[in-house]
């Protein structure tokens, strides 16, 4: 098994007034329609009649084509999008906020429409809300340890980004059996059909494990080689010992399907390899919602 991915980042710099934090949640939504309109080379029709569409990279990234393996159909169903957007450092006034996503497996051939639509997307966000004289924008691609590396010239696209490997993660991250989650956007997990309210180890884990276990199946070279039952009943022992968090309506929507768990929690009792798996997943988001921002989370190790 393996899994490549690529982490980039866009920093806005400016004096980030907090208006600015609903254009730019909002704006995660129209990536899409920005990155079709740098690649699509027949824009008057419609895909299901264009006669590009077998090699086009919009469908290959936005398709989200069933696998032709039944049994990869019938634990995942249909594959996630290849990739994840996310936003850091919003919280009131501040100097700088980063708008950023995580492209994986073969929509990493496609980083530059990725870069290049991440730029615009959150060019027009911003210039809705402050002045472009105003505005600084610099882009990087971020190593393991989220250190960035900026990027100084789309031209050096795809050279220049760091290629990250899911098996690398999976195999040298140092295990410890406590954990603080920190829930950066509202974490929508269900629960019995509906949004759970209070959080859960063992949901949470579990849903992290059947991301990554999709993600790999799709977009790797195939299943997590794991004791999937053994990791799921271990899941139930893990300790909650310090719950911050809570389920609140987000004041950047007032969408009833943005509201979720925010906040920081430690959890003690992990076993082995559940913060390696734990790592891998916080780069893909969690929940429902995890393309376009939603369930964006950190872990550290105690």
């Amino acid at each position: 098994m393996d899994l490549d991915f690529v982490r980039i980042e866009c920093e806005v710099g400016s004096d980030i007034p907090a208006q600015l934090t609903a254009s730019l949640y909002d704006s995660l939504r129209n990536f899409e329609l920005h990155f079709k309109a740098l690649c699509c080379l027949n824009q008057q029709e419609p895909c299901t009649s264009c006669n590009l569409h077998a090699g086009c990279p919009y469908q290959i990234v936005f398709g989200q084509e069933l696998s032709s393996d039944p049994e990869i159909v019938r634990l995942h169903q249909k594959p996630s999008l290849p990739f994840s957007l996310y936003i850091n450092g919003i919280d009131g006034n501040t100097t700088s906020c980063i708008v950023g996503m995580v492209v994986i497996g073969r929509a990493v051939n496609y980083i530059g429409f990725f870069h290049t639509a991440l730029l615009r997307m959150v060019e027009a966000a911003v210039y809705t809300v402050l002045p472009p004289a105003k505005v600084s924008l610099r882009s990087y691609s971020l190593d393991y340890q989220g250190v960035r590396h900026e990027i100084t010239h789309a031209a050096s696209l795809p050279e220049s980004v760091i290629l990250l490997s899911g098996l690398h993660i999976l195999q040298n991250t140092v295990h410890s059996d406590s954990v603080i989650l920190s829930l950066k956007s509202p974490l929508r997990l269900l629960s019995n059909g509906s949004i759970a309210h209070r959080y859960d180890f063992g949901m949470f884990f579990r849903a992290q494990l059947r991301r990554c276990s999709s993600l790999c199946a799709y977009y790797g070279a195939g299943e997590l080689d794991l004791d999937f039952t053994r990791l799921s009943d271990s899941a139930q022992n893990v300790a909650i010992l310090d719950d911050k968090t809570r389920y609140t309506q987000p004041l950047w929507s007032k969408r009833l399907n943005r509201a979720g768990l925010t906040g920081t929690v430690e959890c003690s009792g992990l076993v082995e390899p559940m913060l390696s798996l734990l790592l891998l997943g916080s780069f893909f988001n969690a929940g429902k919602g995890t393309t376009f921002g939603l369930g964006f989370h950190q872990i550290e190790s105690l």
